[in-house]
């Protein structure tokens, strides 16, 4: 039987390889659920025509996991993505899909669509199950526009989204 991601954890701390943090532990359940969701419903598409053919489909949004500098985050991030037996997913440094993004939407405009963000965003999604993003920060009100409605989008394709952060949901936009 495949070892769940507390059990995976649990062995890298009893083998020193890890500190335990009660907060990562806390974490680990729902990151679980996540990936036992995704492996089961990987291959299966949400959308109009999908709806009626089978089953209809939830996708969870995702997860938001965020707090101070050296945290681990990105530990978490890596352990999930590593135990995570699904072939439709990308991870990324937040920055550098903004800049993928940035040069996808104004490929679009060249080619005369007015809804950049459309077609973008179908693109990602007939290949991609899950979006995992490291480093997530917006910083400009054009990225806070973009994002916003790509995500929006991209949930609504199925998409599910992990990212972490080392701000607050409520501060992802400081300022701005």
């Amino acid at each position: 039987m495949r070892m769940t991601l507390t059990e995976i954890y649990e062995a890298e701390v009893a083998a020193g390889r890890l500190r335990a943090d009660p907060a990562q532990l806390a974490l680990l359940p729902q990151m679980e659920a996540l990936r036992v969701w995704l492996e089961a419903n990987a291959t299966r598409k949400v959308g109009l025509f999908a709806g009626l053919f089978a089953k209809p489909v939830t996708p969870p949004k995702g997860l938001y996991l965020w707090g101070g500098v050296g945290r681990g985050k990105s530990m978490l991030m890596d352990l999930f993505f590593a135990h995570l037996n699904i072939t439709q997913r990308r991870r990324v440094h937040f920055h550098a899909f903004m800049q993928d993004i940035h040069h996808a939407l104004h490929e679009a405009r060249k080619q005369g669509v007015d809804d950049a963000i459309a077609p973008v965003a179908e693109a990602i999604s007939r290949d991609i199950r899950l979006l995992a993003f490291d480093e997530m920060q917006i910083t400009d009100i054009t990225d806070a526009m973009i994002v916003g409605r790509l995500f929006e989008k991209l949930l609504a394709a199925g998409v599910v989204i992990v990212t972490t952060s080392n701000r607050p949901p409520e501060d992802l936009y400081k300022n701005g």
